[in-house]
């Protein structure tokens, strides 16, 4: 970090790629279930939380025979084989995801890149 920028405080200043999206964590898991709703059970976002970045999402298995089938929720690496069981157990930096009170900052849709081209979370932004 440069004098100046120690100076006028631009050394703390994060930078993202793309303008995060603040959002209530109710408003993923309502998205998460509405793409289960409409048979597109594939949600990847880039959270951030008390300075912590994390995946969470939703993947499922695809087969032009079967359609998506073995959906899984998750954060990071761990996952959960349903909703309610990561409602009751999936933590963002060291809190359950369904008892966060306070907004959460969508980084990154690791599908779209700019977590406003994901209409439906891009609608609840506070």
């Amino acid at each position: 970090m440069g004098l100046l920028s120690g100076l006028f405080g631009r050394g703390s200043e994060k930078t993202y790629r793309w303008k995060p999206l603040r959002c209530m964590p109710g408003d993923i898991v309502d998205l998460m279930r509405e793409c289960e709703r409409i048979d597109a059970p594939i949600v990847g976002l880039e959270v951030e939380l008390d300075d912590v970045r994390q995946r969470v999402g939703m993947s499922s298995d695809y087969e032009r025979d079967r359609g998506f089938f073995d959906t899984v929720w998750y954060v990071d690496d761990d996952e959960y084989p349903s909703l309610d069981a990561f409602l009751a157990n999936a933590t963002l930096g060291g809190r359950r995801f369904s008892d966060i009170a306070e907004p959460v900052l969508v980084i990154r849709d690791l599908e779209l890149g700019d977590p406003r081209g994901n209409v439906l979370l891009a609608q609840r932004e506070l």
